[in-house]
């Protein structure tokens, strides 16, 4: 069954306020490994190439960024948390409720409803496929009533799980990448209805010191002029002689081309002051918004945390953190360090963890603890697990599969071969394989060839070492000896090219100049090296030795979903829904139902302490029956 409209279906050509009110009712996703083409943009902003010389820009301010991420050099000292009364005022004030209430479910004194996305505003086409998707109200099947649906509608609130655009979130980037996209999509689908949206920061958004998260999240101190009401649907890239005269005007009469004070999404207002939040959904679900920065929590976010759960020992927390507790069934270090600095035990006791950072879709339950895993709000894809699984298992819900995983890792040496993940692999086997050659013609020796190829060797090794992060992860030994075989194999192709391509020459007859030869043998040796260097990362992911590189250098546009939940009106319990698009670039995209699953404020009546949490997966029953 694929997506389709239902009761309320307005067509396009009917006005703004009418097409509101569309609802669509999403269809069951495809079953893994059956996928078989997808779109590709290439409008720009196009998706980041990570192995390109602008992504190296981002990974030198990460460094830089780290380097002054201490506790001596902290933006966050000068936040000043929000009190969670004050907060809730804030956004019963924006969103038309009572306030004076403990909780946004008392002020506004029915069913909340939140929409979370994280690690947006990479390819522009792709934001803007995932501003339609996320904006639109859908049919759901009703997990409080089986076999019955029930309208949900765009969230009250919008959060954001960190990474708000790449590859550094600046304040163009996220203009373009994300505001502008989202903005064309909420712009037919205004409805009068007053929203706010928060969020927490990732590694991108600290990579640029939050000053582009900032003029997003942070509450404004004053009006906004008329023209920045509904925000930007102009992208700076698309009115570049503008940017130029502007520029060219300041110059002469001595000024200079400030950035927007504000990044506006139509129709949201921003309540929050620091990076990090604590937010009483319901009298018993409270969210936990979480920073750790580029290292680990600060001492005054740890106790304002620990105060208020200290305080409120009955509340059901929902912690909102950018790094996952664990990937690919993995512990994932940082997302544990979090953890433990605020003294949690996911293991022993019942939280609902809710993060991005990872460009997928994972439902996982570990001990008493659900952990959702949900960075698919528009940067480039991730893997399932294709490794064999760890001793936690398999995932309740993972999407994409493990099967079209490894099909998709299939591509990336070629990919990256062909220049299309970026040219630095290139660059730097040209740097190994330009003096290797070069020595050989120079000498006439086969000797000296042979020397400068175990130089390019030791530099292969070296490269491929670092890239798979061996010494972060206490794999050292397997990283290391794939490395070592993929540096030989670099170290050789000086020799194999210089051979190959005598032998090819003569059967075809033709005599090159040593110039031009010396060319070609050079071409040939960077691209196999490039292609040497694909297959290297594509084996760190299959051996689950490293799971992010290959999949970053194939920027993957398919699978992207956001996540809507709604706190039941007796605040009993939060239900969720993961909604996604499989090929967002696709000319008519129909959303799928990726999972649904309830979480509740409680342990089951008469289970004691020593209980699970009400088990998710019986919401499947539900996706079957959708099916």
């Amino acid at each position: 069954m694929s997506g389709r409209m239902v009761a309320g279906y307005v067509p396009p050509e009917a006005p703004p306020s009418l097409r509101a009110e569309a609802v669509v009712r999403p269809g069951p996703p495809p079953a893994d490994g059956t996928e078989a083409h997808f779109a590709r943009s290439s409008a720009e902003p196009r998706a980041v190439a990570w192995f390109g010389f602008r992504a190296f820009w981002s990974h030198l301010r990460h460094f830089v960024a780290s380097a002054i991420a201490t506790e001596d050099i902290d933006s966050r000292d000068w936040m000043h948390p929000d009190n969670p009364a004050r907060l809730v005022d804030r956004v019963a004030r924006a969103l038309g409720g009572e306030r004076g209430r403990f909780s946004v479910l008392e002020a506004l004194g029915r069913e909340v409803w939140v929409d979370f996305l994280a690690d947006t505003g990479d390819c522009a086409a792709v934001s803007a496929a995932v501003g339609k998707l996320w904006t639109a109200t859908y049919e759901l099947p009703d997990p409080a009533r089986p076999g019955e649906t029930l309208r949900a509608p765009r969230g009250d609130v919008l959060l954001f799980g960190g990474d708000t655009a790449y590859p550094v979130a600046s304040a163009r980037e996220i203009h373009d990448r994300l505001c502008v996209p989202f903005n064309r999509a909420l712009a037919g689908r205004r409805d009068g209805r007053p929203r706010v949206v928060m969020g927490i920061p990732g590694n991108h958004d600290w990579y640029d010191g939050l000053d582009g998260f900032a003029r997003v999240f942070r509450k404004r101190l004053g009006e906004i002029a008329p023209e920045q009401e509904h925000g930007s649907v102009v992208s700076d890239r698309e009115s570049k002689l503008g940017q130029v005269a502007e520029w060219a005007e300041k110059f002469v009469v001595g000024k200079h081309v400030t950035k927007r004070k504000t990044l506006v999404l139509d129709g949201y207002s921003p309540v929050q002051y620091a990076s990090y939040f604590l937010l009483p959904l319901a009298p018993n679900l409270h969210l936990y918004g979480i920073d750790r920065q580029l290292r680990s929590l600060d001492f005054r976010q740890r106790k304002y945390f620990s105060h208020w759960r200290a305080a409120h020992p009955e509340a059901a927390p929902v912690f909102l953190t950018h790094d996952p507790v664990y990937t690919f069934a993995d512990p994932n270090p940082p997302g544990l360090a979090a953890a433990r600095a605020l003294e949690l035990r996911p293991e022993r006791e019942r939280y609902l963890f809710l993060s991005g950072d990872i460009h997928h879709y994972e439902r996982r339950e570990v001990g008493k603890s659900t952990h959702v895993v949900a960075g698919g709000g528009g940067a480039g894809l991730h893997p399932a697990r294709i490794a064999p699984p760890t001793k936690l298992g398999v995932p309740l819900v993972a999407w994409p599969g493990p099967r079209l995983s490894r099909r998709l890792l299939r591509a990336v040496p070629w990919h990256i071969a062909l220049g299309r993940a970026g040219l630095i692999p290139h660059a730097l086997c040209l740097a190994f394989f330009a003096p290797a050659l070069g020595i050989g013609l120079s000498f006439g020796s086969i000797g000296a060839l042979d020397a400068a190829s175990a130089a390019a060797a030791v530099a292969g090794t070296l490269v491929c070492a670092m890239f798979g992060q061996g010494w972060r992860r206490g794999r050292f030994a397997p990283i290391a000896a794939l490395a070592g075989v993929t540096g030989l194999a670099m170290g050789l192709l000086p020799t194999a090219t210089a051979w190959a391509t005598v032998r090819l020459l003569g059967r075809l007859n033709i005599t090159l100049a040593p110039g031009p030869y010396a060319l070609l043998e050079l071409l040939a040796a960077v691209f196999f090296g490039a292609l040497a260097f694909g297959a290297y990362i594509a084996a760190l992911t299959a051996t689950g030795l490293e799971q992010h590189q290959a999949f970053t250098a194939l920027a993957h546009p398919g699978f992207k979903h956001f996540i809507r939940m709604r706190v039941r009106a007796d605040g009993s319990a939060l239900d969720l829904w993961c909604i996604g698009l499989v090929d967002p670039l696709a000319p008519n995209p129909t959303p799928v139902l990726v999972d649904a699953f309830t979480w509740h404020a409680s342990p089951p009546a008469g289970a004691g302490d020593d209980s699970k949490p009400p088990p998710s997966r019986s919401s499947l029953g539900h996706l079957e029956s959708w099916v």
